[in-house]
């Protein structure tokens, strides 16, 4: 799952009403981060009484998490699980890349060949009837790159606002990604234009639906006997699960489970895009699937970051080439943040802080935005280190707080400079992007 989120890519400028977080020398990581980690909740505790924060760094020296909190009476702990919509994707992403180094698949192979047979198993129509028969050129590499044209089915929310209703979000929705991939090349989506973006190679185009794809591409190739909600993504990505052991993305084939059995956080949905309610009852099987499903403490998720982009990663994910692929970044060149984001194979080049206060540090990662949840997670190059950051409420103001304070803090700690991001609890006017991740 992936919706409308104000991602930090500030190049733009942003007005301040004040910093209420003094930048100071840190005393020890762990102590200035739980200081500032405390006083971002303190600042949005009247508006959210709910919010709670978890973060989380690791490094070859360091490992860094902690949280901040109470939700229901009980305080979270770095141990909580939460939402990372469209944070899943490198995970998606890395897991194709995966087939590509075994040899089980080409980056050239046609998408149509590898999952139509599985579509006609499963009694779905072949892929060009869902986006044409221009989409039998796109190949498996094209998706993960945001290549193949795919519609995004939340060029329109109206599909998000239909699944989080009250009457469907309880059900086990188990022909969800059919019904997104129907949905985005419907007219609703389209408004009145073709199935596609371009033909593809022929641009690239921000595409949650070009993710489910991929996710039917892998449960073709590694398990086409069973449905899609049985495929497990954890299972084509960790030769070892004792790295991630909080890590999940459900369904998981348990059609009667709820969220709640994976997610220990509830979430609040403020967003106009949908209804505004409590995420933790529902049926896991609305969020997304291979775009946004999954869930876990940050802890695992900043420790997967390292193991797939660290120099020192103990147990590499991909060969060399692959993980080159996912940072070749390209700005988009259609849609959404068309020549604005840079996208590689399953991530984004981002930048955060507030130019001219302050400066900007690069991140190789992926936001996401849920019902009731936003994220920001990824590598950091110049630390040589992986993060997470994950708050329960899909307002945007929390989550670019804590990111500001969290990634000035590990910069000025681990490099010892002088390291300002600019940032501010309190930003009064945006000129940042709306973008759809």
């Amino acid at each position: 799952m992936s919706t409308t989120l104000l991602v930090c890519i500030l190049v733009a400028q942003r007005a301040f009403a004040g910093n209420f977080l003094q930048k100071t020398p840190p005393q020890t990581l762990n102590v200035e981060l739980q200081t500032q980690l405390d006083a971002v909740i303190a600042h949005y505790k009247t508006e959210f009484p709910n919010l709670a924060i978890s973060l989380a760094y690791k490094d070859a020296s360091q490992s860094v998490s902690m949280a901040s909190g109470n939700v229901s009476g009980r305080g979270i702990t770095p141990d909580d699980t939460f939402l990372y919509g469209s944070g899943t994707k490198p995970f998606t992403a890395t897991a194709v890349l995966r087939l590509i180094d075994s040899g089980k698949v080409k980056a050239t192979d046609k998408v149509s060949d590898i999952i139509n047979p599985y579509l006609r198993e499963h009694g779905q129509p072949p892929l060009n009837e869902f986006f044409g028969d221009a989409v039998d050129a796109a190949t498996v590499l094209e998706l993960i790159r945001m290549g193949a044209g795919i519609r995004d089915f939340e060029d329109d929310f109206t599909f998000d606002q239909w699944v989080l209703a009250p009457e469907n979000s309880t059900k086990f929705w188990d022909t969800y990604p059919y019904d997104a991939m129907a949905f985005a090349s419907s007219p609703l989506n389209t408004k009145g234009k073709g199935p596609l973006y371009c033909a593809p190679g022929n641009c690239t185009a921000y595409s949650s639906t070009s993710f489910e794809v991929a996710g039917l591409v892998l449960a073709a190739v590694l398990n086409p006997s069973s449905a899609w909600y049985e495929f497990d993504l954890g299972s084509a990505l960790f030769p070892d699960r004792s790295l991630y052991p909080s890590m999940t993305f459900p369904p998981l084939g348990n059609g009667s489970a709820k969220l709640s059995k994976y997610l220990t956080v509830a979430g609040t949905s403020v967003a106009s895009t949908w209804e505004q309610t409590t995420i933790h009852e529902q049926s896991p099987s609305i969020l997304g699937w291979t775009c946004g499903n999954m869930v876990a403490k940050p802890g695992d998720v900043a420790n997967f970051f390292f193991e797939l982009l660290g120099e020192k990663a103990q147990a590499p994910l991909l060969s060399n080439a692959s993980r080159a692929e996912m940072v070749d970044f390209q700005f988009l060149s259609t849609g959404w943040a068309a020549h604005k984001l840079r996208y590689g194979a399953g991530l984004m080049d981002l930048y955060y802080g507030y130019p001219p206060r302050g400066g900007l540090l690069e991140v190789h990662g992926h936001e996401g935005d849920t019902y009731g949840f936003l994220s920001s997670q990824g590598y950091i190059p110049s630390l040589q280190g992986g993060y997470s950051i994950v708050t329960n409420v899909d307002d945007e103001r929390p989550l670019y707080a804590m990111a500001c304070y969290f990634l000035q803090t590990l910069n000025a700690t681990i490099t010892g400079g002088d390291s300002d991001l600019g940032c501010s609890l309190t930003v009064t006017s945006a000129t940042s992007l709306t973008l759809v991740v």
